[in-house]
């Protein structure tokens, strides 16, 4: 009711105001130091992590999966910051910890998001 409400209020000024996270294409669920942005996705992904600190959610992802999709990619971005999982256009590369030998996982071969991969793994944990 409220929102409907402001709505009213909104059209009597001439004008409907769209939300800020509707203008900036930016999740309700964003934060200063997690932007969240809603984004067409390949092949069912429903979201990515990036190195910017950033995550992508897909356009068109239930909202029942969104919170989870959201702190399981949250999880990557905790893993690139510790220096334990980068990728790259060809590569995943993964370090156990700090100070483990990184193993590089070629992309092209790889089925991408699968819980066995120890990086997944962690994500699925949390």
């Amino acid at each position: 009711m409220l929102l409907n409400q402001k709505m009213m209020n909104n059209k009597r000024m001439g004008f409907v105001m769209k939300p800020k996270s509707v203008l900036l294409n930016v999740q309700e669920s964003s934060t200063m130091d997690t932007p969240i942005f809603k984004k067409k996705l390949d092949g069912g992904v429903e979201a990515e992590a990036n190195r910017d600190g950033t995550i992508f959610v897909a356009v068109n992802i239930p909202d029942n999966a969104l919170t989870e999709a959201i702190n399981h990619e949250k999880v990557h971005l905790d893993q690139m910051a510790q220096g334990r999982l980068q990728y790259t256009d060809d590569s995943v590369i993964w370090k156990k910890d700090t100070k483990s030998p990184s193993r590089v996982y070629k992309r092209a071969t790889m089925n991408e998001g699968h819980p066995d991969f120890p990086w997944e793994k962690e994500a699925y944990k949390k």
